[in-house]
């Protein structure tokens, strides 16, 4: 029985700011095995640390780890290369009997009480059932009232219309599928409306030396090609699951792993052609991602993801496919691709959006955060990025 549950193992990945081609690597190496990644601690076998978490996220981790049902295996992978032998060894840890007994008696019987305003929520639901689920309502908030199993009740509130509307506190982050690594939005909703939001980023222990591995038998504008490649292709993909559209997602991130694992660039060029080509011409995802946009806060931004002057989701994402393609095709661009100002443009980023959220739903919210495809990495300060 035990051999049979560990055919399809559920992993919940944290991913630390920096390390995204360790945790790209994750997603691979799981889909590869046939393994699950777990949506909530409820749904996981083991919790996968990519990365070193600084002292908030650390404390993120330890609550996540005592909500995992048993038999559970907490394992953590600082490089790319460690992914495959980490889970090798996670399923050992699965399989130790005596480990899992030990473990089941020593572990509290109680559920862990929420310490802090930063809490794991699970993923919205928006599209497809299997890409989402209904948003875990664990917040910190100081009511007056009884807070059954440490949750707190909604209170009222003065909605725009004179109604008494439901008021919650739902931190958004940090650990969502499809989300921006470190980053938490903490949001006051009425109703089912984000009334307002406040944004900031959990950082890394310390700066990750994470990233494509450069080859030596590669030059170096052919590296820049494929990091940007990479970029386009795994933000692409988070917008797809999000907007419920699973095959076209799972399109992406094959084109973005194939590129990393050493794919030659004009051998994907093909298949994103027929990505791009689906995504511009489906009336369906049209349909799901009419009305959303980013507002005008990327119209005059070169955040080195192409198309900035875009202002709708669905622009954003078709202007990355694009950008993907011709970037695949294109062989004399060295140093195109680095981003300009990169601590000015994740400041600009995180300040817009109290007001890109600002009346929206937590579905459409995720779209956005999406769309605008936050880099949470520590940037080093150089006197180009000093503010």
């Amino acid at each position: 029985m035990a051999g049979h549950a560990t055919r399809r193992v559920h992993v919940l990945v944290l991913e630390v700011p920096g390390w995204g081609e360790t945790r790209m690597r994750v997603e691979a190496e799981l889909a590869r095995r046939g393994w699950a990644p777990a949506i909530s601690p409820a749904d996981a076998d083991v919790l996968l640390v990519c990365g070193e978490p600084g002292q908030e996220l650390e404390s993120v981790c330890a609550r996540l780890w005592s909500q995992l049902p048993g038999p559970r295996v907490r394992a953590a992978v600082i490089t790319a290369s460690d992914v495959a032998s980490t889970l090798d060894r996670a399923v050992d840890e699965l399989l130790d009997e005596a480990s899992q007994q030990s473990d089941a008696r020593t572990r509290s019987r109680r559920p862990a009480e929420p310490r802090d305003e930063i809490a794991h929520t699970e993923h919205a639901a928006h599209g497809s059932s299997s890409e989402s689920t209904e948003p875990d309502m664990d917040m910190d908030m100081d009511m007056d009232m009884p807070k059954p199993g440490g949750i707190p009740l909604a209170n009222g509130g003065p909605d725009r219309d004179g109604l008494e509307m439901d008021v919650l506190h739902v931190p958004l982050g940090p650990v969502l599928p499809h989300w921006p690594a470190g980053l938490v939005v903490r949001c006051v909703l009425q109703g089912d409306v984000i009334v307002s939001a406040k944004a900031e980023i959990l950082p890394a222990a310390q700066p990750s030396g994470d990233g494509l591995v450069p080859d030596d038998r590669r030059p170096l504008a052919d590296d820049e090609r494929r990091r940007a490649v990479i970029r386009r292709s795994d933000a692409a993909a988070s917008v797809l699951a999000l907007a419920g559209w699973s095959f076209a997602a799972g399109r992406a991130r094959r084109i973005r792993d194939a590129v990393a694992s050493g794919t030659a660039l004009l051998d994907v060029t093909a298949d994103l052609d027929k990505l791009a080509r689906s995504v511009a011409r489906s009336w369906t995802l049209r349909w799901t991602l009419k009305g959303i946009t980013v507002g005008e806060c990327l119209a005059h931004a070169d955040d080195g993801m192409g198309q900035s002057g875009s202002e709708t989701v669905r622009g954003r994402l078709i202007g990355w496919l694009e950008e993907a393609r011709r970037t695949a095709r294109d062989d004399k661009a060295e140093g195109a691709y680095e981003l300009q100002d990169p601590l000015a443009l994740q400041r600009s980023r995180l300040g817009e959006i109290p007001r890109l959220l600002n009346g929206t739903d937590i579905a459409t919210a995720r779209l956005i955060i999406a769309a605008l495809a936050i880099e949470t990495a520590p940037v080093a300060q150089t006197p180009q990025s000093r503010t």
